[in-house]
């Protein structure tokens, strides 16, 4: 009986990583079974291939169908979807396993006449679905510059060590354009590798030219005399037009993804998590405020505030910029860059202390047709803020940031993903939740602050999204979606 036992033990593992094994297989196929007429059909003709590869004799068949909140549906032929699909097209195989296992001393086996026992089957199955992983970001995004904004981004970017003069077409090139880590990895030449890229400490020089060969790899594949001007085309002018800068850095202290750190055991990424994309402003500027450290940033020539004879910024890098990649449930949240600007008001310094309102969003949910997005929805949660002005020392006002959230959810759709200067500019990706602008609250109309306060209304919020603080809400980028990864889900 222990002999038998045993046989039907190891015959149930091997059963089992058979249905497990051949389920992921299959589900890879789904989205090509789901535009013929034949599902079924189409998977029988590849299924006999998973037995020949892995060396096995076991029975298979399989089932597609829909997994959909935890429950699994067989569906059959009606997976075939129509365009549009009256039903949902299949996203999951179930696969069993029929394993023959021999039982030696089972019916009537004698070791001394040599009669032959039984065999018996066990089945064992498992359901392998499609689980879509999406990268993407809240925090400040830019979709739109000018003058102002582009004075205080070249006095941020000068903490890298250089002397920086871009346009705002160079700036929005940069803000619309996404660099994977991948990508990355492939243009430094072998000097950043899957598992010390986000730890490999390299010159600014270095940088430079990863980035650049990185957008020029980009832009190899594309038309930059088209109208209008793809984003990498212009981004690619603005990092030549930076040159090479002299702070040294590794990635881990421009981004985070999914709660990485410079910490020794928390800075290896997932293989999947490789094709993060990164926003090629966001990390420049973000290496240039953790170099600057919390020097005074001079942005009187940026602001020209009528009445204001200094303005100084002083940023401090509470927390570095959050991506997200994964499935359903992943969250990121905002990057918390805490700014101060201190602006010289009839020998008075007019002291404005701010620090975002903090915020998350959760990815709640991605779906696939045909092996691309079809739809997508985010929660977004902010709190809520508020800061003390001074005068000299003296309150004269309060700053207010409000909070929003979690519903209702923002939706993406396949059309403005991933974003552009195009969707930034309509608003549909990045999207941005909660109050436009921060409000004033106890300001005296015969304080002299108030015509300062005034003035700055307007250059405030994109001043300090220039700088990465995110003010009155949170802007959530949807960057990218892989629909091809699988995993098992019974």
């Amino acid at each position: 009986m222990g002999v038998d036992v045993g046989f039907s033990v190891y015959g149930s593992r091997q059963a089992q990583a058979m249905a497990d094994t051949a389920a992921l297989d299959m589900a890879r196929y789904i989205n090509v079974a789901d535009q013929g007429s034949n599902p079924v059909g189409y998977l029988d003709g590849i299924l006999g291939n998973v037995d020949t590869d892995n060396g096995s004799n076991a029975t298979l068949t399989e089932t597609p169908g829909l997994w959909q909140n935890g429950t699994w549906t067989p569906e059959g032929l009606s997976c075939a979807a129509t365009s549009p699909p009256s039903t949902h097209p299949c996203n999951a195989v179930q696969v069993t396993a029929a394993q023959a296992v021999p039982q030696i001393f089972w019916g009537g086996f004698n070791v001394l006449n040599g009669h032959a026992g039984s065999t018996v089957t066990t089945d064992r199955s498992s359901i392998a679905a499609q689980t879509p992983e999406a990268a993407f970001s809240i925090g400040s995004y830019l979709a739109n510059f000018d003058s102002q904004q582009s004075g205080v981004l070249n006095a941020i970017l000068g903490g890298l060590g250089t002397t920086v003069n871009l346009t705002a077409v160079g700036y929005q090139g940069l803000a619309n354009t996404y660099v994977t880590v991948n990508q990355l990895i492939t243009a430094s030449g072998g000097l950043l590798t899957t598992s010390n890229v986000m730890t490999a400490s390299l010159p600014g020089s270095e940088w430079s030219t990863i980035w650049k060969d990185a957008v020029a790899n980009q832009v190899a594949q594309l038309n930059c005399a088209s109208s209008p001007t793809p984003s990498p085309c212009n981004a690619g002018t603005a990092l030549t037009s930076l040159g090479s800068w002299s702070t040294s850095a590794s990635l881990c202290q421009m981004v985070s993804i999914n709660g990485s750190s410079c910490a020794p055991g928390n800075n290896t990424l997932s293989t999947s998590a490789l094709s993060t994309s990164l926003n090629v402003l966001q990390m420049l500027t973000t290496e240039a405020e953790v170099a600057n450290g919390t020097n005074a940033i001079n942005v009187q020539s940026a602001l020209g505030i009528t009445g204001v004879t200094a303005s100084q910024l002083y940023l401090t890098v509470g927390q570095i910029p959050q991506v997200a990649y994964g499935p359903v449930g992943t969250t990121a949240s905002t990057a918390q860059v805490q700014a101060d600007l201190k602006l010289t008001v009839g020998g008075q310094v007019l002291d404005i202390p701010l620090t975002a309102a903090s915020g998350t969003a959760t990815l709640k949910t991605v779906a696939c047709q045909y092996n691309s997005m079809a739809s997508s929805k985010i929660a977004v949660t902010t709190t809520a803020t508020s800061a003390a002005i001074t005068l000299g020392g003296a309150a004269v006002a309060t700053l207010n940031i409000g909070g929003y959230g979690p519903t209702p959810q923002i939706s993406f759709s396949p059309t403005n993903v991933p974003p552009t200067a195009s969707t930034a500019a309509a608003g549909s990706n990045p999207i941005t939740v909660g109050t436009s602008t921060p409000s004033y609250s106890g300001l005296n109309p015969l304080s002299p602050a108030y015509p300062v306060l005034t003035l700055l209304e307007d250059a405030l919020v994109p001043v300090l999204q220039a700088s990465g603080v995110t003010v009155a809400g949170a802007q959530v980028a949807y960057l990218s979606t892989n629909c091809d990864a699988v995993s098992l889900v019974q």
